[in-house]
């Protein structure tokens, strides 16, 4: 009988060294697994890595691009808020000139006024007389300012 259990003992125990080796050779497949993934996530991290500086460089070259985009338009608004100042005072000027001109103009058609019993110069003669606050108008002599050199090529440009 010692016989009969010490066979059962030796069956029960090769059945449990059977179980612990299938579950080994399971444990070493999941490592196995665990491994290959590992390599992955790796390389996933790396591209990502890749991606995220590639992202960083691209962000910080649109960021120049605008403030350069930012400084050129900040320049010319400048530019067109001087050229408007400059504009402004040329047209009261011209405002000025212009009231001045239509004032001696009449001051010299009224002078110019014959009576009425003396009869009025021809047409010819009249047409020919200037005043004398209208100065001729130089086209061939260079504007002062910038704004002047550009109204005139404005004017040109309209005939």
């Amino acid at each position: 009988m010692t016989e009969w259990i010490g066979l059962i003992l030796d069956v029960v125990l090769i059945g449990v060294v059977g179980v612990g080796v299938a579950q080994a050779i399971r444990l070493i497949r999941q490592l196995q697994d665990l491994r290959a993934s590992r390599a992955e996530m790796e390389r996933f991290v790396r591209d990502f890595n890749g991606a995220v500086m590639r992202a960083e460089a691209g962000i910080k070259s649109l960021r120049a691009a605008a403030r350069e985009s930012g400084d050129d338009l900040e320049k010319l608004v400048e530019k067109a808020i001087m050229v408007r100042d400059e504009l402004h005072f040329i047209v009261e000027s011209a405002d000025g000139v212009a009231e001045r001109l239509s004032t001696k103009a009449s001051n010299a058609m009224n002078t110019d006024q014959t009576p009425a019993n003396k009869t009025p110069a021809p047409v010819e003669q009249r047409s020919s007389q200037k005043p004398a606050a209208v100065a001729p108008v130089r086209e061939d002599a260079p504007p002062t300012s910038r704004a002047e050199q550009e109204l005139m090529q404005a004017l040109k440009k309209m005939r």
